[in-house]
Order: structure tokens, then C-alpha cells, then sequence
């Protein structure tokens, strides 16, 4: 296991940003040597001081502390492009693997000409970004209709940020496949 006293103290040190450790340990009611100590891993703190910290930035004790791993996590996954990766549906491409697990889930939609498809709606909060990589898409969300393309003169295609819990209503504008790259977080089909 890493030093989770080092882990705790790069965690408070990057929350703390340009607050100075002075400031910290007034407001959490602590010598400005504790706060020193914690951020250069020479000592854990208490239960109290943590969780006046989470306070402090804002966060639950269990966000404090989140991604304190046992084991140390490969940060990269490489997907080798002639694997196969899984489909969902028949427009819905997912590129990564043990999809669920992850934090985000990146899928690639391909619609044909006319084509019309569904996101469906979730029962928990979800970001979606959603950016045209070739073609046209029209993009219905709660009512409201967004026209995104990717022009080929242009490096980038038009992009959409939801968080709406609604079913996403997709539909290929174009005379030819559209293809859009879709990432959700948390991860939902």
C-alpha cells in the first residue's frame, strides 16, 4: 500500500490551492504546524481535523477521502484499433472495456443517412458530452433541438454538454453516416 499519509497530504495541499496554510488552520481550529505536517505526510491528522477539512473544501468525508486505492490502478488502457469492442444497440459503439467499472463511459454513435436513434433517459445524474466527428446530428433534449455538424474544412465538430436526465432524441440530418463521439459520467447505456 502507498503512504496514505502522502496521499492525504497531496489531496489537502491541491483542495487547499492558493489559501494559504495559515488561513487552513484558522478555519480548522488547528496549530498551522498540523496543517504542515499533514500536507508533507509526516502525519495523518485526526478524524476531527478531516472531517472539519471536507467542510471546509465542501466535500463529504467520503470525498475526502475517495480514490485512496490499496492497490496501485493502471491509469492508461490501451485498445488496440482492430479489436472489437462491444455494441450496444445497433448505433452505439462502446470503447472501452468492462464499461461499467469506469468512471466515464466513451461510446461512438453511428447513424446512417435519416437515421433516427435514442439515448435513453437515466434515474441518476448524468453528464453527457457529445461532439460530431463526421456529419450532421440533430440532438433533442427536453423539448428543446440543437443542430450540431462537423464541417471538413474545420478541425473540430459542434459539441453538446447535458445533464439532463431526459431521453436524448439523435437524428442523422445528413445525406451520409454521421458519426459522433458520445462520453457519459457516470457510465450509462
Amino acid at each position: 500500500m502507498e503512504n496514505i499519509e502522502k496521499k492525504i497530504g497531496e489531496k489537502i495541499r491541491f483542495l487547499r490551492g492558493n489559501m494559504t496554510q495559515t488561513e487552513l488552520a484558522r478555519r480548522v481550529n488547528v496549530d498551522k504546524a498540523i496543517i504542515s505536517k499533514i500536507e508533507t505526510g509526516k502525519m495523518v491528522g485526526s478524524f476531527e481535523c478531516h472531517k472539519k477539512l471536507a467542510q471546509i473544501f465542501g466535500l463529504k468525508l467520503s470525498e475526502l477521502y475517495a480514490f485512496f486505492e490499496l492497490k496501485k490502478l493502471d491509469l492508461v488502457e490501451m485498445r488496440p484499433g482492430d479489436k472489437k469492442t462491444d455494441t450496444h444497440q445497433d448505433f452505439l459503439e462502446i470503447l472501452t472495456a468492462v464499461a461499467m467499472s469506469k468512471k466515464m463511459l466513451p461510446a461512438l454513435i453511428t447513424l446512417k443517412a435519416g437515421e433516427q436513434k435514442y439515448l435513453e433517459q437515466t434515474l441518476k445524474k448524468v453528464e453527457r458530452f457529445i461532439i460530431v466527428l463526421e456529419g450532421k446530428l440533430e440532438i433533442e433534449v427536453e423539448g428543446k433541438i440543437y443542430n450540431l455538424s462537423k464541417d471538413p474544412q474545420l478541425e473540430k465538430g459542434d459539441s453538446l454538454y447535458s445533464r439532463s436526465l431526459k431521453r436524448h432524441r439523435l437524428k442523422n440530418t445528413d445525406n451520409s453516416i454521421t458519426r459522433a463521439l458520445c462520453v457519459s459520467s457516470p457510465p450509462v447505456l
